[in-house]
This record gives C-alpha cells, structure tokens and sequence, in this order.
C-alpha cells in the first residue's frame, strides 16, 4: 500500500515546534507508516537538531512543485521572511508570519491532493496577530482558507474525546453563540468523525453551558432554549445523544466508558479535563513529564491534525519537550487518510 504523505508544518520557529519535529522524525518507526514533507526552514530544522540532541536524514526543495513522491523524509525550505539573527524563546511578528505562510502552503498542498493530511506543530497567536494576520489560531485560518462555515475542535486520546461548540471566544460572549443550529451542527460533526474513527455510532454526551444543567432555568436558559432543543433535534435524525449533563460528572462516564464523546460548550469546558486526564507533570523535577493528546478539526474537506500544546516558549531550545503529542498526530492523520 503507499503510505500517506503527510505535510508537517512547523509552526512558530521561536518555539517548540521545530524540536518535537526533529524528536519525532527521529523515531524510525515513523517512516514506516507515512511519506513526511515537513514545512519551514533548514537553518531553524538544523537548529533544533542541535537542542534536541538528535537527527534524522532529509532532503530538501525550495520551490513549490511538489513532486508525486519521494524518499524518505522531505523539507520544503522557506527561509524568505527569516532573517540572520532567529529569534528563540520569544513573541516575534517574522515567526507569526512564517506559522501562517507555512500553513498556508501545507492548505493549499491539501485541497490540489499533493499531500494526503496536514499535521501541525504549535504557532502563538499573538506573534500571527502581530503580523498582521488577524485570526485566533491554526483553526480559523483552516476555516477561512477551505471556505468552511461549520467545523469544530475535537481532542481525542485514546477513549477520551470531547469536541467544543465554542472555542476560542471571550468567556462573556460565549452564551450569544449558544444556538440550537450552532450546538446541532457540532454534535452532527461529532457523530460522523467518531463512526469514521471507531466504525459504529458513537453514545454521545453533551455538557450544559450552565451549573447543574441550569436547574430549569434558574441560572441560566441556553439548556431550555437553545442545547436540549439541539439535542432532541439530532435524535430524531438518529444520533444517540443525551444531555445536556452538568460538565462536572459526565467525564468520569466518559473516561469510565459509557460515552464515546463529549459535546463541550466552550473552551476549558473540554480543554482541562483532557489534559488532567492525558498530561502529566512530575512533582519532583517540577517538569512536564508527558505531553499526550492530539487535536483534530472537525468539518473541514482536508485532513488536519495537531499537537494539542502550545509553543512552550520557556522550553524552546532546551531539548526537554516531549514529542508524544506530535507522535500521536502524525498516528491519527495516518488512520484518518487511510
């Protein structure tokens, strides 16, 4: 079988990306299961060798001509924005510029069928911002890019998987987008990604915007008006869906087994139970231990997966960043193409 090409994009050069990318690849197994053409810059690739104590053979193109195939494991070079002097450790407008014009390529690469799925190493949204290209992550710009209106955030480990209504929005504006449309959609999304992943339909959960599901009202309407409503609306097109549940006991039926999925209503709704349950930080060496987890964009006509942290500025160039997410992406982005 030919294996799946994957683009891996580099993300913000002054953080961690570029090092769980040189840990990653280092991996010999990896080359078993897909064809890599990783996005971004030899100089910052080189760089990274040297923090993370390791290495792995590539060859390297710096036109956009992608060929049908190719040996082993491919760099796209594009050092243009780049300057003598690459910042490290650091919020800087050159690396936001480059996160967004090397995803931007990996996009494109995707919708001509050049490349199979998009696995993306972490940029930092203010230094995109900075640059001029004003979105709040990889997902927007993915959005924008495929011309997509309804997609969503999952992250998924194992068993453990929770998708979110809402995501990257200011706390107090996060009820205006409490709809019946926008909650149905994301359970829709949720139930085709999981029947693609585990074969079946998936027993999906869904979490209240409100404490104790808002106790019919008192503290609160989206479960009256807009989420029990959604909920009703997608059992009747034959989704297994129940809820709304108070987020503070539903994750330990999921991870106990009798839900697939969650259906978060914002952010850190599904953000910190993911990451209690799948991160670990040791309390002796007072250090990330493992790092576990991928995101996948739910709704999109491409394949796209990611780490699910961010550009640790304060582990850049220490080698100590743990490539387990990236791992787990580049495992998922592989499944997900076949």
């Amino acid at each position: 079988m030919n294996k799946p090409r994957l683009a891996i994009t580099m993300g913000d050069p002054a953080g961690v990306g570029p090092e769980i990318i040189a840990k990653a690849l280092s991996h010999s197994e990896t080359m078993q299961h897909c064809q890599p053409v990783i996005i971004g810059s030899k100089r910052v690739l080189e760089r990274a060798f040297q923090f993370a104590q390791t290495s792995f053979p590539y060859q390297t193109w710096s036109n956009s001509n992608l060929p049908a195939s190719w040996p082993g494991i491919a760099l796209f070079n594009d050092e243009e924005r780049l300057g003598d002097a690459i910042p490290l450790g650091q919020v800087d407008a050159v690396c936001g510029d480059c996160a967004y014009v090397w995803l931007v390529r990996a996009i494109r690469w995707a919708k001509e069928k050049k490349i199979d799925a998009i696995v993306t190493a972490p940029l930092h949204k203010e230094a995109l911002n900075q640059a001029g290209h004003h979105y709040a992550g990889h997902t927007e710009i993915l959005a924008d890019e495929t011309g997509v209106k309804d997609y969503s955030l999952m992250l998924t480990s194992g068993r453990f998987r929770v998708t979110h209504v809402t995501c990257h929005v200011a706390i107090k504006d996060i009820s205006s987008f409490i709809t019946q449309e926008r909650v149905a959609c994301v359970i829709r999304l949720f139930d085709a990604a999981l029947t693609r992943i585990d074969g079946k339909r998936p027993i999906i959960a869904v979490c209240s915007l409100n404490p104790h599901a808002g106790e019919g009202g008192l503290f609160g309407r989206e479960e009256i008006d807009a989420i029990r409503p959604a909920i009703a609306q997608c059992s009747a097109e034959g989704i297994t869906a129940y809820g709304p549940y108070p987020p503070d006991s539903i994750y330990p039926q999921l991870v106990g087994g009798k839900f697939d999925g969650v259906v978060a209503m914002y952010h850190d709704q599904g953000h910190i139970p993911f990451k209690m349950s799948n991160f670990a930080f040791d309390p002796r060496t007072q250090e990330w231990k493992t790092v576990a987890g991928v995101n996948v964009t739910l709704g999109l006509p491409i394949i796209r997966t990611s780490v699910d942290h961010g550009t640790a500025f304060d582990l850049a160039g220490t080698g100590k960043v743990s490539e387990r997410s990236l791992l787990d992406a580049i495992d998922a982005a592989v499944k997900l193409a076949g």
